[in-house]
């Protein structure tokens, strides 16, 4: 039995695949895929391990050994960073609270959520939203000065 390595992107993501050839081995590719996307769908619910692995029908322990070993990431950090991502988008496209963000995609407190954005983008979420602030609130607010 030899594995098969490759290389995947699609829209929203890259991820490393490892799969089996030969032997009696499932190949889990299919179902890894399965279970990126159906994470991604529901990326806004409250998603841990126990969540993940209720879902896969697998135990917590094998399918983090499965799911690192086909993606290169660990699953909690893979469901963090999408979470992470997606609080870019709703911090750029609107004024909402930083905290309704950080409630909405399952943080457990603003300081968590600011935390966790801090380590993955290098500055707090609201010095992030002011540094990207549109062109268009910059021209008025260089009108009314």
């Amino acid at each position: 039995m030899q594995k098969q390595a490759t290389f995947k992107c699609n829209k929203q993501r890259c991820f490393f695949l490892v799969s089996w050839v030969g032997g009696n081995k499932v190949n889990n590719e299919a179902f890894i895929h399965d279970l990126l996307d159906w994470i991604d769908n529901n990326i806004e619910s409250r998603l841990d391990i126990n969540t993940v692995s209720r879902r896969a029908g697998y135990s917590k322990w094998h399918l983090q050994r499965i799911f690192k070993e086909h993606t290169g990431y660990r699953l909690a950090e893979y469901i963090r960073a999408q979470k992470l991502q997606k609080s870019v988008e709703r911090l750029a496209h609107s004024d909402e609270p930083i905290l309704n963000v950080a409630i909405a995609l399952g943080f457990d407190s603003q300081q968590s959520f600011n935390r966790s954005f801090k380590r993955h983008y290098g500055q707090a979420p609201g010095a992030w939203r002011r540094s990207i602030a549109r062109p268009e609130t910059q021209l008025l607010r260089h009108q009314t000065t």
